[in-house]
Parts: structure tokens; C-alpha cells; sequence
């Protein structure tokens, strides 16, 4: 009897050269072992992670400093769930992980390794969910809208966790139901806001309406047009909401972001934005190039996508018109803008199949010539805010060379700063 061997080639490379061994396994991402080889240097990301000059306000360095808190505290399972409490949060993941990480460790940059391991698995999963599917040679304008998907919600978000986390689980959840009618899978998508992040109650929201009423896309599609125009929310009435129906707990620990003061501040633009112009709008320029596809897609190839073969897109369609309608709403809330990432992660994802998969018109194709050099200036931008948490460490190093150096690696952006 000859028994089969599967060899893991794949993990010597990645011991000597994490950074080239993903290049490889993203320009061939059809091999088996492409997406662990994503999953694997998201980990060896954490490993080699950098807090630089522009993260020292970031959730990440918080994280950082309170594992040393935490380890020294001792806690027993009473006093975890003391701390949980006072800890201001609705959802348990990240307190659990970070007071089991304290009983092993005070290096709070093992933290940010666990994280890889849940962020990437989840990461790695969604972007080959949606290249599995693509059919045929890799068109050259997929290849830019692929290059997109890798960087609307990137590895390394890891400086936001939970609610980046959450909105990687929520769709990984949301895509086989959307795409493959498996309702058992939303299971991940109502476990995200009492596990991860307690904001996705806000995005259960959208997805409960469209299981109640199904694909009404006319009437999504309208809406859609409504609130891309008009998406102020009325505060008084959403604060009066919560306090009616929300638990006691999820209405203490949201008060920060229903701040009317905190609001009115927002809208008139008193909340000071240090980021230079290209970080400030190169996610909106994204964003109206998939709006000004959506809207192309649906008003000319609606037939088309009526057909049998292609009726999961045109369910997709009609619900990413309704959560990107949700999105505009609450993306007048501070903080509520990180919705459209998990809408624009939707909207590409459809133009992706669409486009690599089915014959695409001249009108189309003229599009997307017009389209591409504001999708590159998004990937150019998005690759160089990484260098906030990359390290010399991440492109260079290996596992082992990354133990010299752990918890103490610069930024490729201060190193560039140094000069």
C-alpha cells in the first residue's frame, strides 16, 4: 500500500525567508498552501511587530502596557472578571486573551503574536474564499482589485484588533451565506459583537432586514442613492434608541462614541486631523470608484446578473447596496466610518467575480481604464502606511533571527525618519 506524503517545502522556506516565501505564494495563490503561508507571516508579522513614533496613541501600545499590568496583578478567575468589568469593554475576547497571555508572560509583544494567529487565520481565509473562485488567466484589471482586497482591512490593522478582527470574522460568516446560501455560517456574524467587538450589533442590523425581507434591491438600491447623498444621523433619536433598548451595560460602555458634544465636535471638524492629505482621503477615493461601479453594474448589467448563473451576485448586490446604505448612516458617528470598510470589502469582492469571471462589456473595460489610477494611488498609500509597524525585521529577518530583537524593533517609517 503507497501511502501519499505531503511534503511542507513551504515551512522550510518560510523558516529561512518568511517575506519572499509569501511573495512567491501570493503571485502563485493557487497552490494548496498559499493561504497558510498568509496565515503563517501574519504570525511572523506579530513576532517582528514595530510600535513606532505615529502608533504610540494607538490601541496596540495600550495592549502592550497592560500585559506587564496584568502579569504583576496575579489574577484569579474572580479578579479576570473584576477586571473585565472595570475594563469598559461589552465584548470578552481580547480580556481573555490578554489575562491568559499575563500568566505565561509581562512581554506584552506576545500579545500582538496571539493576534496575528486569530486576525490571520480569518484574514488568509477571506482573500482565498474569493480567489478559489476566480475562473481563468488573472485579467490585469483583477490583478489591481485584488492588490485592493489585500489592503481595505491589511495585517496590519493589528494596531485596531478587535474591531478589525471583528470585521474580518463578520465576513467570514457573511460570504458563504451571501455567496453559497449557507445560513449556518451567520453564526460567526451574531457571535462577532459579544465576542470581538460589541460595535457589530450595528451590522447585524442590515443583515437582519435582509434575511427578513430578502433581496428587495430596487428598494436598497434607492436608499443606497438617498443616503450617499444625505447620511446625517439624528443623535437625540439614535441616543434615545439605545437607552430604550440596549442593555445597561452596552449603554455605559457606549456613551464615549454618542456624545452629542463629541458629535457636534466631529461634524464641524474641532477634532484636529494631524494626517497628512493622502492618508485623510485615500480611503474616499476608493470608495467612489466602488459606488460609481455598483451603480454602473446595476443599471446596465442587471439583466445579465438576473440569470440564473448569476443570480449570487445579484443577491450580493442587493445587500451590499443595503449595508453600504447602513454605513453611510452611521459613518456620521465618530468612529461609524469603519463600517464602509467592511462595505468596500463586499463591493470588491463583486466587481472581482464580475469582472474575472464573466465577459465584460466595452463600457466596462473603459471604466476600469479610468478607474485604475485611483485604485493605484489607493494601494500606493496603503502600503505606505504600513511602514507605521513594519520592521526591517519583517522584510529581512526570519523566526529565528526575529528572537534578537523581539519587542524591540523600529518601524521602517522611523528608520526613514532617522535619515
Amino acid at each position: 500500500m503507497r501511502i501519499k506524503r505531503h511534503t511542507s517545502y513551504h515551512l522550510i522556506y518560510f523558516v529561512l525567508h518568511p517575506f519572499l516565501t509569501l511573495i512567491y505564494y501570493l503571485i502563485n495563490f493557487k497552490k494548496p498552501k498559499a493561504k497558510n503561508v498568509m496565515w503563517l507571516f501574519t504570525v511572523f508579522y506579530g513576532a517582528a511587530f514595530a510600535i513606532g513614533e505615529e502608533s504610540q496613541g494607538s490601541d496596540i501600545n495600550r495592549y502592550v502596557d497592560e500585559i506587564f499590568s496584568l502579569n504583576h496583578m496575579s489574577l484569579d478567575i474572580n479578579g479576570a472578571l473584576q477586571y473585565f468589568y472595570l475594563s469598559g469593554e461589552f465584548d470578552v475576547l481580547r480580556t481573555i486573551l490578554a489575562v491568559t497571555v499575563s500568566y505565561f508572560t509581562d512581554n506584552g509583544f506576545y500579545l500582538i503574536i496571539v493576534f496575528g494567529v486569530i486576525f490571520g487565520y480569518f484574514y488568509s481565509r477571506n482573500i482565498w474564499y474569493v480567489l478559489d473562485r476566480l475562473e481563468g488567466k488573472t485579467k490585469s484589471f483583477t490583478r489591481i482589485l485584488l492588490f485592493c482586497l489585500f489592503l481595505i482591512v491589511p495585517i496590519w490593522f493589528l494596531n485596531g484588533f478587535r474591531f478589525w478582527t471583528a470585521t474580518h470574522v463578520f465576513l467570514f460568516g457573511l460570504l458563504p451565506y451571501l455567496l453559497e446560501g449557507k445560513k449556518k455560517s451567520l453564526i460567526w456574524c451574531f457571535l462577532t459583537p459579544f465576542l470581538i467587538h460589541y460595535s457589530f450589533l450595528i451590522a447585524i442590523v442590515p443583515l437582519g432586514i435582509y434575511l427578513l425581507l430578502g433581496n428587495k434591491i430596487k428598494y436598497y438600491f434607492i436608499l443606497f442613492i438617498i443616503t450617499v447623498f444625505v447620511s446625517n444621523i439624528n443623535i437625540n433619536q439614535f441616543n434615545n434608541l439605545i437607552s430604550n433598548y440596549a442593555p445597561e451595560v452596552l449603554i455605559e460602555r457606549t456613551g464615549s462614541y454618542r456624545s452629542e458634544d463629541k458629535l457636534a465636535a466631529y461634524r464641524n471638524n474641532e477634532v484636529t486631523d494631524t494626517r497628512v492629505w493622502y492618508a485623510k482621503y485615500y480611503t474616499k477615493v476608493f470608495n467612489y470608484v466602488l459606488v460609481f461601479f455598483l451603480i454602473y453594474i446595476y443599471k446596465f448589467n442587471e439583466k445579465q446578473l438576473l440569470k440564473n448563473n448569476n443570480k449570487i451576485f445579484y443577491n450580493l448586490l442587493g445587500f451590499i447596496f443595503l449595508f453600504m446604505s447602513f454605513s453611510n448612516v452611521i459613518s456620521t458617528i465618530p468612529s461609524g466610518g469603519r463600517f464602509l470598510y467592511l462595505a468596500n470589502l463586499l463591493a470588491t469582492i463583486l466587481i472581482i467575480l464580475i469582472f474575472q469571471n464573466y465577459p465584460t462589456s466595452k463600457s466596462l473595460k473603459t471604466l476600469s481604464l479610468f478607474a485604475s489610477p485611483f485604485l493605484i494611488f489607493f494601494i500606493v498609500i496603503a502600503l505606505r502606511l504600513s511602514l507605521y509597524s513594519i520592521s526591517m525585521m519583517t522584510i529581512f529577518g526570519n523566526p529565528l533571527t526575529t528572537i534578537l530583537t523581539f519587542g524591540d524593533n523600529l518601524s521602517i517609517n522611523d528608520i526613514i525618519k532617522g535619515f
